[in-house]
């Protein structure tokens, strides 16, 4: 017998452990979807992801609803219309140069209604959209984010980058000087490699709708090499580079998060500022890969932005009994079991928060962040003379270099461990008994 389902917010139900989404499909509907409502596993028991996935969901099924019962906005008829006449245009074997499908002379006389109900202007806009000489720009953006195998967070980014360019051009085709001047105005708004991001990400949703036929095939891509001044871009000057935490810095952030009791974010400042180690990384820390007992302590890491990220990092003898204590203790597969996951699988967004809000309350500003750890450790890596092949190799950086970044298997777990030994301290480290 099926379990009770508990309705926990409009639309997402807890059957079992597992949250799931629902929306009964109106009856006007129902023949069209052949259904009667939706439904899907959510796959989490935490409440928060349930809430995020079950809003994209709903939000997808409600546009499915809307399609099947005909409820379309001028522009979405007049799309209606081309598809139809694309068609009709592929079928249609011609007698003459004056035969011409029956679609033709539907549409002639839809424009003619609309240009007698709303004027001139509307009905150009519905014929221009209806045979295919402008297209809304946004019209192909969802089907363009389907084709591409990124990550949840990176598809988000893409789409809202993409969605400033439709906001500024809401028909298509553009030319390349209506592009060049958007340009200048992001590089007022936006840093410079953000502003390229932006162009260059709707370079890409432009050359989708070029390749798949939905613009002229023959027309230039106008946002390809979109003139950004390479001094361009929004101030960047020394007040917002990231700069690394001092020592002395490093120990008033330990002394705060002891103090504010939180154990969560005390462990992972303590093992960035001992690694260099990314958040997520971090975050994302399996017990399995925590190897205390081997001849030298370390752990792996395998989830990472980047390859040279995937790596096994020494472990600090500061840190190892914090380590012990914390694989003892976990209630998961995770190192830091309590962190709440995000809707993109994200692990480490609510402590990082955390962490902001403790250092901006510290009194510290914008240009040290949590990964101003990963600076820290670099620099007392400089300072100790570790060479460069080494640092690079515990804080996961990539080797541009060919000899060491093509050719070597990498640096010895013994190397790690030296240079961190002997680079890595803080004025904590001296204090007889030891918090951890």
């Amino acid at each position: 017998m099926a379990r009770a389902t508990k309705t926990t917010l409009k639309g997402i139900t807890l059957r079992g452990n597992v949250y799931q989404a629902r929306l009964t499909i109106p009856k006007d509907a129902r023949d069209s979807l052949g259904l009667t409502e939706f439904t899907q596993s959510l796959e989490t028991s935490d409440f928060k992801v349930a809430a995020t996935r079950g809003e994209i969901c709903i939000r997808g099924w409600k546009r499915k609803i809307s399609s099947a019962r005909g409820i379309h906005s001028p522009i979405s008829e007049a799309m209606l219309w081309k598809e139809d006449l694309d068609k009709a245009n592929q079928t249609h074997l011609p007698q003459d140069e004056y035969d011409y499908p029956i679609e033709q002379d539907l549409l002639i006389d839809r424009i003619y209604d609309i240009e007698a109900k709303e004027g001139y202007e509307k009905a150009k806009a519905f014929s221009d959209t209806a045979q295919g000489v402008t297209l809304p720009s946004n019209s192909f953006v969802e089907t363009y984010m389907a084709t591409r195998n990124v990550n949840s967070r990176s598809a988000q980014q893409e789409e809202t980058r993409i969605t400033y360019g439709t906001h500024k051009f809401p028909v298509f085709p553009i030319n390349k000087q209506q592009v060049n001047q958007w340009a200048a105005s992001l590089l007022l708004q936006y840093k410079h490699g953000t502003a390229k991001s932006i162009i260059n990400n709707n370079a890409q949703y432009y050359q989708y709708l070029l390749d798949m036929g939905h613009l002229d095939p023959d027309l230039t891509n106008p946002f390809k090499d979109a003139r950004l001044s390479n001094g361009g871009g929004r101030n960047t000057d020394s007040d917002n580079k990231r700069i690394h935490w001092t020592a002395n810095q490093v120990t008033h952030l330990i002394e705060a998060c002891t103090e504010k009791g939180d154990a969560d974010l005390l462990n992972i400042t303590l093992l960035a500022a001992h690694t260099g180690a990314r958040v997520e990384e971090l975050a994302t820390l399996l017990v399995s890969s925590i190897h205390l007992n081997a001849t030298i302590p370390y752990f792996g890491i395998t989830k990472s932005k980047t390859k040279a990220g995937h790596r096994d990092v020494p472990i600090h003898p500061y840190i190892k009994p914090l380590l012990q204590k914390m694989v003892s203790q976990s209630t998961n597969e995770y190192l830091f079991s309590n962190l709440t996951v995000t809707g993109h699988m994200e692990r480490s967004s609510a402590i990082s928060k955390r962490f902001g809000r403790l250092k901006t309350r510290l009194g510290y500003g914008q240009n040290q962040v949590f990964h101003s750890f990963r600076h820290t450790a670099m620099t007392m890596f400089e300072q100790a003379d570790v060479p460069e092949n080494i640092a690079m190799d515990i804080v996961g950086h990539e080797k541009p270099n060919l000899t060491f970044g093509h050719y070597s298997g990498g640096t010895s777990m013994e190397q790690k461990y030296d240079a961190v030994c002997k680079s890595i301290g803080y004025p904590f480290h001296d204090t007889s008994e030891s918090n951890l």
